[in-house]
């Protein structure tokens, strides 16, 4: 189904109809990639529905747009974009994703298109730390070296641009100003952590590589 040039999937546990409509306006009004950018690349968000009647997407959309906007700002160094080309509906139980099982399971059968795939839960456990959870997470099937993005509803703005530096090839940085390190800090406060110069060029090569394989590629403009 496409509406509103997404392309969108509903679950079939549930109302077409109300499905579509849920996911329809979750996705209108999203960011998308600026015109200028050298580069703009596809994300196919899977969002966690609720199995009873008056349930709906486990995420916001105010939430959604507010990752997208921060991710597209940080990468713009890079001269990168990013917007949602398509979504589509998972079950009630991918609202915790408690062991690197649920992780796999949901790419389970492989996922199409040359395009990021975001999976959104409520609750992402920590698999390292029994009684944690995590906000965000980039991880790769075994035997693939594709990597897929996890967030978290509770996960700040920052935490969609941090995923995706992964996805570009970045480990985490112990840098002060750098989006890609996780320690607790007060300064440079959240809204002025970026890829610093050295992660910008790091992720160069990774993206042209990613291109040249296939694995991604531009929407079309």
């Amino acid at each position: 189904m496409l509406l509103a040039g997404i392309a969108i999937a509903v679950a079939p546990t549930r109302g077409r109809g109300a499905v579509a409509g849920e996911l329809a306006a979750l996705t209108a009004g999203l960011p998308a990639c600026d015109a200028g950018r050298a580069h703009c690349i596809g994300i196919r968000l899977h969002v966690a529905v609720g199995p009873a009647a008056g349930d709906g997407p486990i995420a916001q959309a105010a939430w959604l747009a507010v990752q997208l906007a921060m991710a597209n700002l940080r990468l713009a160094p890079l001269d990168v974009g990013v917007q949602v080309v398509g979504i589509d509906a998972l079950p009630a139980s991918a609202g915790h994703i408690a062991t690197r099982g649920d992780r796999d399971a949901l790419a389970a059968g492989g996922l199409a298109g040359k395009v990021i795939h975001v999976f959104i839960t409520g609750r992402l456990d920590d698999i390292d730390q029994p009684t944690g959870f995590i906000r965000g997470v980039a991880w790769h099937t075994r035997g693939s070296d594709r990597k897929y993005v996890i967030l978290s509803t509770v996960a700040p703005e920052r935490v969609l641009a941090h995923e995706l530096g992964h996805v570009f090839g970045l480990p985490h940085s112990s840098h002060p100003r750098s989006i890609m390190n996780k320690a607790p800090r007060a300064e440079p406060p959240p809204e002025d952590r970026v890829f610093v110069d050295e992660e910008i060029a790091a992720m160069r090569p990774v993206l042209a590589r990613l291109l040249r394989d296939r694995a991604i590629a531009d929407v079309a403009r």
